[in-house]
């Protein structure tokens, strides 16, 4: 039986240093890819998802540029699609910043998430959408997530809409297959590049 390679967060960023730098492959590229793969895994799994209304929830990082690329291509398909920011647009950095850029540049509206009575303004409209794409957190995260961002996570996890998690469902660890705290309960997981530690082993697999 073939082997498969599980990597953690440091032998991701390395894997993606490797492809940038030795490859030559720009990293807005790699985005790029990255937000194009997880549209086509929507469209794989969601045969309706051209009468959807979907909410893509992101982060201010690399993942949450992921689900700014998902929301634009999904948009130019004429999917129904809101896009909340757990943050700041002032504060979205790099090529995530370009992403950004670029959906505003479609005219779509971003919704800046960065106090709790914002969330309480408009977390009613999360249950309005039927279907989420969890944009928030990658590979990144080390520590509980809490206050506000456990908020969001565990009203995103009553509504039962069905959620698709970029790369790891948010809340989860690429370092250990233990869940370290509140995390999104995903429909599905599409990750990137190779497979990560949560993704594969209990308890944290349950999760997806």
């Amino acid at each position: 039986m073939p082997s498969m390679r599980i990597l953690t967060a440091r032998q991701m960023r390395e894997a993606d240093r490797r492809t940038i730098e030795d490859l030559g492959v720009p990293s807005l590229v790699l985005m790029e890819n990255a937000g194009t793969q997880v549209a086509a895994a929507l469209g794989a799994r969601f045969d309706d998802l051209a009468g959807r209304r979907v909410a893509v929830l992101c982060g201010r990082g690399n993942n949450g540029g992921d689900g700014f690329v998902v929301a634009r291509l999904l948009s130019q398909r004429n999917i129904a699609v809101s896009v909340f920011l757990v943050g700041r647009m002032s504060e979205v950095r790099g090529d995530a910043r370009t992403n950004l850029e670029r959906l505003l540049g479609l005219g779509l509206p971003v919704t800046e998430i960065g106090r709790d009575r914002e969330w309480e303004q408009h977390a009613p409209e999360l249950a309005r959408h039927t279907l989420v794409v969890d944009a928030l957190f990658g590979t990144g995260l080390t520590t509980p997530l809490s206050g506000l961002l456990q908020v969001i996570v565990d009203d995103v996890n009553r509504t039962g809409v069905p959620v698709v998690s970029i790369d790891l469902p948010s809340g989860l660890s690429a370092d250990t297959h233990d869940v370290i705290g509140p995390c999104i309960r995903a429909t599905l997981t599409v990750t990137l590049g190779a497979p990560k530690l949560p993704l594969m082993l209990d308890p944290a697999c349950n999760n997806q």
